[in-house]
């Protein structure tokens, strides 16, 4: 495959499975196979943007795969996931909504491997991230997925 026809596929299949995994997400009442499949799409994104994306973008991808394992109770993937993008918002020194996610995405997970005390320390993390977002609209959507999050 010439370079360039491979770069294009890698980034088409990256944002196929980012969306896809997303709108499976947002779906209220997915059946078993759908679950297997918002993970399966969400590492198949992560697995393409290793290939064409950059930091933000894998790191997000680590992101969408803490959320989907948190949100089909396999708490120790999600940990892993989550701690991934964590640890990359924080070598690379972000300080804004992309830190308030993926604080978010550690409170969810701690949260679904029944970490009471993580889960209480990163949704603090969280909310106080969110506080310092300026963007209003960013502010909202990170608050938005907050919400989702059990509370402490």
């Amino acid at each position: 495959m010439h370079e360039d026809a491979e770069r294009v596929a890698h980034q088409f299949f990256a944002i196929e499975g980012f969306n896809g995994a997303w709108e499976l997400i947002e779906k209220p009442d997915r059946t078993p196979d759908e679950d297997a499949e918002m993970l399966q799409r969400a590492f198949a994104s992560r697995w393409h943007w290793g290939f064409v994306g950059g930091v933000e973008q894998t790191a997000t991808g680590d992101w969408q795969i803490a959320h989907c394992a948190s949100l089909l109770g396999l708490g120790a993937l999600a940990m892993t996931y989550a701690r991934r993008s964590l640890a990359t918002c924080e070598r690379e020194g972000w300080t804004d909504w992309r830190r308030a996610s993926m604080l978010e995405g550690v409170a969810r997970a701690a949260a679904a491997a029944g970490d009471r005390q993580e889960h209480a320390k990163y949704y603090a993390l969280a909310e106080q991230a969110v506080a310092e977002i300026t963007d209003d609209g960013e502010r909202e959507v990170i608050a938005s997925q907050l919400a989702t999050v059990p509370k402490p």
